[in-house]
């Protein structure tokens, strides 16, 4: 069935969505100001590419680069196109299966309330929707209509789209092609370890260490079936833990109630390490952490 009186949200379509992939453009390249000025999500691609390397963290490490350049690529593409209404429809497909794509790796890599909670399944969806309308009005496309040259550009712009889309979808699989680099892990330095058997405070085990977050490292989806806290001594560390975003500095302190999930744990600086002091109160021969299995 065709869609009736579709001018208005289509313009609202293509502005909404072609403004939200020039503004992360913009951001990543610095233009919108350094990181950690406020607005800023990444403010230089140093720290976009770390955060990439967490969203693919499935892919062989040489991948992601190529991966994030060509997702940049195609997000200027995608967004330049859909404000100035030329290729309104292939664009609007090629958004919709890049944001997918996109829904999809913060899915595997942080778990599936991530891409829930950023909305991208809706920027995807609202993408194949603009896809599906019948017209673009207030559209170099429209200007275009029934010219022959508008329809050999958007016969080859939709070749081009969909052969680039083929060799992201084959590309992972080829891990011959890519350069594995060995990543840093996050280490522990385990500090005191005391068993607590006093008036009050019976069979509870207490262990102190410094956890050392590399640059850009993240920790697996976990709980702590424990009381924890934590300070962190330096650097940044990013935390989703049941849900909500936390963001610590040096001389930040946090308390978690046991069994809470820790989506994300990652050091956002692709420079600078990170080094958190821990503490856990647990019952003796008890695990301190426990691995989310995807």
């Amino acid at each position: 069935m065709q869609i009736q009186n579709s001018m208005l949200p289509s313009i609202y379509l293509r502005v909404a969505i072609g403004s939200a992939y020039i503004w992360e453009v913009a951001d990543r390249l610095g233009f919108l100001g350094p990181n950690g000025k406020p607005h800023v999500g990444w403010g230089d691609w140093a720290h976009f590419l770390a955060y990439a390397h967490q969203v693919m963290s499935f892919l062989p490490t040489g991948m992601v680069p190529v991966l994030a350049i060509l997702a940049t690529i195609g997000e200027a593409t995608f967004g330049l196109f859909l404000i100035m209404g030329l290729f309104t429809r292939v664009a609007a497909i090629g958004s919709g299966l890049l944001s997918f794509s996109f829904a999809c790796a913060m899915a595997i890599s942080f778990g599936i309330d991530s891409p829930l909670g950023y909305s991208v399944f809706t920027l995807s969806a609202a993408s194949f929707l603009l896809a599906a309308l019948p017209g673009y009005a207030w559209s170099l496309d429209a200007w275009l209509m029934g010219r022959t040259v508008n329809k050999r550009l958007a016969s080859g712009a939709a070749k081009v789209f969909f052969i680039a889309g083929f060799l992201l979808l084959v590309a992972p699989g080829n891990s011959a092609l890519a350069q594995n680099k060995p990543r840093q892990k996050i280490t522990e330095q385990y500090l005191l370890q005391q068993l607590l058997n006093e008036k009050g405070i019976s069979n509870r085990n207490v262990q102190m260490e410094v956890v050392n977050f590399p640059p850009g490292s993240v920790s697996p989806s976990h709980r702590h079936p424990c009381p924890t806290f934590g300070y962190l001594l330096e650097g940044e560390l990013e935390s989703v833990f049941e849900g909500k975003h936390h963001l610590y500095r040096p001389g930040d302190a946090f308390y978690e109630k046991a069994n809470g999930l820790h989506s994300l744990t990652r050091n956002p600086d692709p420079v600078k390490p990170a080094k958190l002091l821990v503490f856990f109160i647990n019952e003796p021969a008890r695990p301190n952490f426990i691995a989310i299995k995807k």
